[in-house]
């Protein structure tokens, strides 16, 4: 266990170094307010690490099920460092009275805290009740995490630092499989490279359609993490088509896997884009649930710009959480379709969340060898493709069973959230709208339906924000977590 705490010592460094990068944003904005809470969040968090990275000084490697306790340690701990500048600026007694109306609400910590869960997740659900109150230091504050959570910080940490857990397990237990390089650490730099080119890239695209350098700048972070905090009143309700076009394409590009990003840039292969069957299978999600969701609309007695439409299933498919319009009046119908494109996210590999499409494809694929398998005559030999290659049926059982149990484990979450959500009898809220909010929160979207809001009771706040939590590491890390406990007094008792 000394492991574990070194390493999430370091873990702990995280905030520090991105409160020091936001000094100077609050100088140049005039916040003088901001200095000290994010000091505080610096100090605070570089004591902490150091603390634990010391007293528990080891270099030995733990285990996997180590590993996987010690990112989700490490995804629980960061939030609450997080929520420092978040809560003490609200609490500052200089602030401008123009901001009052948002920020008195981040002056209780529940909410303070939830919305930096919802920032490091990249989730998007949030307390504030409207962006543009908030002052431009937490405004970046927000962003930062959101463009951190999406990448990942064990990707940072092992970017920057010496995690004595092999770097391999660490990467793992983050819910990560794909290498874009012959070692750990060439793949984490070229993931950092791509990263960096495409949140350039849309911070100048946004500024093109429109944005002005600001709102540019705090989307295009947002938008490639797929978090979808924005700096603007009602998100992007009130921009242009040419903005939620331009918003639309960095949400899907955000929501495809750093290994086709990589075959784009380093071999201008284009085709890398349909070439395996998840990305075949976003392309036709995409369109096709584009398509269906207009056509329930068009049964409704609202008039909906079709624009809307596609930026709202895209936003939900994407797991990005940005908005053109509120789904609170739509029909449950179409709400149960946005919660399946929730649930199933955005491509292995990417800032998505979600299920991911890769185990979609899988249990897809599942059902359909499982007819085949039935009709096989008994001469006839079973074949199992998958991305264009045969692989051999213990392979296929092999990723089958992983997929499955996922799935179920997923579907268990959102089902005990709703459970919760649902107890609490919220009076604005039917058990449909719950169950787009549990999805919206364990997927690591953002979109609500008007659950998540700053009078919610403290129980519902961090329900949503242990779904976030557990969602982001893709559940297996947080059970194990919470079986080591258990292991530990069983061992024990055997000792004794």
């Amino acid at each position: 266990m000394k492991t574990v705490l070194r390493d999430v010592g370091l873990f702990l460094h995280i905030p520090a170094i991105m409160a020091l990068i936001s000094l100077p944003v609050c100088l140049i904005a005039q916040e003088t307010y901001a200095f000290i809470p994010l000091l505080t969040c610096a100090i605070a968090s570089l004591i902490t690490g150091q603390i634990l990275y010391r007293l528990s000084k080891s270099k030995s490697s733990s285990r996997i099920p180590y590993a996987m306790a010690t990112a989700a340690i490490g995804w629980l701990l960061l939030p609450l460092f997080g929520a420092i500048p978040i809560l003490m600026t609200a609490h500052a007694p200089d602030l401008s009275p123009d901001f009052s109306t948002t920020m008195l609400r981040f002056r209780d910590p529940w909410n303070a805290v939830f919305e930096a869960f919802s920032g490091f997740t990249s989730t998007g659900l949030s307390m504030a009740t409207n962006y543009s109150e908030i002052p431009h230091t937490l405004q970046w504050w927000r962003s930062l995490m959101q463009w951190i959570g999406g990448v990942g910080i064990i990707v940072l940490v092992i970017s920057l630092l010496e995690p004595s857990t092999q770097p391999d397990q660490l990467y793992n237990a983050e819910g990560r499989s794909q290498r874009i390089g012959l070692t750990l650490t060439q793949t984490v730099k070229r993931i950092w490279w791509i990263y960096l080119i495409y949140t350039v890239g849309s911070i100048l695209l946004f500024r093109i359609v429109g944005m002005d350098w600001w709102a540019a700048l705090n989307h295009g972070m947002t938008g490639i993490a797929t978090g979808g905090f924005s700096v603007t009143e009602d998100s992007i309700s009130n921009y242009g088509v040419g903005v939620k076009l331009a918003v639309i394409v960095v949400m899907t590009l955000g929501a495809v896997s750093f290994s086709v990003h990589y075959q784009l840039l380093r071999h201008g292969k284009f085709s890398a884009f349909w070439s395996d069957n998840q990305h075949q299978a976003l392309w036709f999600l995409l369109f096709g649930g584009a398509l269906l969701l207009w056509g329930l609309d068009s049964l409704s007695p609202r008039d909906i710009p079709l624009i809307d439409i596609v930026f709202q299933w895209s936003s939900a498919l994407g797991t990005c959480g940005f908005g053109t319009t509120s789904v609170q009046s739509w029909d449950n119908g179409e709400k149960l379709l946005m919660t399946v494109a929730m649930l199933i996210g955005g491509a292995a590999g990417s800032t998505a969340g979600g299920i991911k499409l890769s185990r979609f494809v899988i249990v897809v694929k599942a059902v359909i060898w499982r007819f085949r398998r039935i009709a096989l005559l008994p001469h006839e030999m079973m074949r199992y493709e998958l991305d264009g290659e045969i692989i051999k049926e213990s392979e296929a059982n092999r990723r089958v069973e992983a997929a499955a149990v996922l799935f179920i484990l997923w579907l268990g979450v959102v089902l005990l959230g709703v459970f919760v959500l649902q107890y609490l009898k919220l009076p604005t809220s039917d058990i449909v709208d719950v169950i787009f909010e549990a999805a919206s929160a364990t997927s690591g979207v953002g979109i609500s339906s008007g659950v998540t809001h700053p009078d919610l009771p403290w129980l519902g706040k961090l329900t949503l924000m242990c779904l976030m939590w557990i969602g982001r590491l893709e559940i297996i890390s947080v059970l194990l977590l919470l079986s080591l406990p258990i292991k530990f007094f069983g061992d024990r008792r055997k000792t004794l």
